[in-house]
């Protein structure tokens, strides 16, 4: 499973990331440090504990970044491997840092009563974010292509869609195609944005999970 990484020992990680020997473990036992990361190989002293070196030390500082202002709870539905299942309040996902305040002017624009954010509408919006930073779309295109995401979205069992956003003569349409289908354009239709959402899924994934 880590055969192309680096690892680092026990006593080694204790020592780089100043922890005790009781919060590493207290963190295995809650499930925010995988059973999985923890590798036992022989050595010339004996049996030595090894741990895949950038992703615990990378999964210790979210863990103390985050620690201070979300429940033992909340840290556990987020780096739970079913991370698609958590259920976070809006104001704590705001903590997160992980999209921009823009990005949740949107959201909470489009849905002002919810209080509450599930795994689909923490990726509708970690979409928009990138499309407006990367893409340099409007306020009112990230709000369609959010509102379209809810509707569309979260009741499929994958995102294996395209999505993309036309505009003809000045007039936006944003559109899912599934990645495996062709699509043919009238002439004067710009493409200003497209986005493959299986990757942006397994991003997402990786970082609440990271």
């Amino acid at each position: 499973m880590f055969e192309n990484e680096e690892l680092i020992s026990k006593k080694q990680l204790l020592r780089v990331a100043r922890i005790s020997y009781g919060t590493l473990y207290r963190w295995k036992r809650m499930n925010l440090i995988p059973e999985s990361w923890f590798i036992h190989k022989a050595t010339k002293t004996g049996q030595e504990t090894f741990l895949p070196r950038d992703r615990v030390l990378a999964r210790i500082e979210r863990i103390q970044d985050l620690k201070g202002e979300l429940t033992v709870e909340q840290l556990q539905e987020i780096f739970s491997p079913n991370v698609k299942s958590c259920l976070i309040p809006v104001e704590d996902f705001v903590k997160l840092n992980l999209v921009s305040k823009i990005s949740m002017t949107v959201f909470t624009s489009c849905f002002p009563d919810k209080k509450n954010m599930k795994f689909d509408d923490v990726f509708g919006v970690y979409v928009i974010d990138h499309l407006m930073r990367l893409s340099g779309i409007y306020l009112e295109d990230a709000k369609q292509i959010l509102r379209m995401l809810s509707k569309y979205l979260a009741s499929q069992p994958s995102k294996e869609y395209q999505l993309l956003l036309l505009r003809k003569l000045g007039v936006p349409m944003t559109l899912l195609v599934k990645e495996d289908e062709d699509i043919l354009l009238e002439d004067n239709t710009e493409v200003v944005a497209c986005a493959n959402l299986s990757d942006f899924e397994e991003a997402l994934k990786g970082q609440l999970i990271a």
